[in-house]
């Protein structure tokens, strides 16, 4: 049974191919929780080093979640949220939309091309970055993603809310310039931009 189980547990070995083999996912991850291309690149090193230091506790089957979740970690204590939340108002407010906000329209944008919507996100503040990218699309709860920015639960769920309210306006706005060929304020043609 012993032996069964150390086979199930990763290598170092493993780590290494799983950083070289999602080089790209895992440094889209990275840049786009941080906003910066070297933090990015300090952060893939320096979860790679964690990974390989703890490689033999992690079971294989978990390991991609395992690598994903030490560059959260890492990229939260670069960024520390909490620090950022306490500019928040202690009185939350909802969003103008809370009860009314498409999940559906939020589906839209999540499913644009990887390029696209890393843009969308990096317009985001990095609080609100960080909340949305680990709820929408890394599928931690409120309470997980709280717990791993250390921030409270009910902020948390606000800052979702938030999130989610502006990257759906930004989508909405971008899809009506796009049907009607306008152009933004740059002069760029909207309508190529989103092809």
């Amino acid at each position: 049974m012993e032996a069964k189980l150390q086979q199930d547990r990763c290598t170092q070995n493993d780590y290494v191919e799983l950083f070289a083999g999602s080089a790209r996912s895992l440094h889209w991850l990275c840049y786009t929780l941080t906003g910066d291309s070297e933090l990015a690149k300090k952060v893939l090193e320096a979860s790679l080093e964690q990974s390989l230091k703890g490689a033999d506790r992690v079971f294989r089957d978990w390991m991609v979640s395992w690598a994903r979740r030490q560059i959260i970690k890492a990229c939260a204590q670069i960024l520390r949220p909490w620090m950022l939340a306490a500019d928040h108002e202690p009185y939350l407010v909802f969003p103008r939309k809370s009860n009314a906000l498409n999940l559906s329209h939020l589906d839209a944008v999540l499913i644009q091309p990887s390029e696209v919507l890393q843009e969308r996100l990096l317009q985001l503040d990095s609080l609100h970055r960080l909340v949305l990218v680990l709820r929408a699309i890394e599928g931690y709860s409120r309470r997980e993603t709280s717990l791993l920015l250390n921030i409270d639960d009910r902020l948390c769920e606000w800052i979702y809310l938030r999130a989610v309210e502006a990257i759906q306006d930004r989508h909405c706005a971008e899809e009506i310039y796009h049907m009607a060929g306008l152009r933004d304020e740059s002069g760029c043609d909207l309508a190529r931009a989103g092809d």
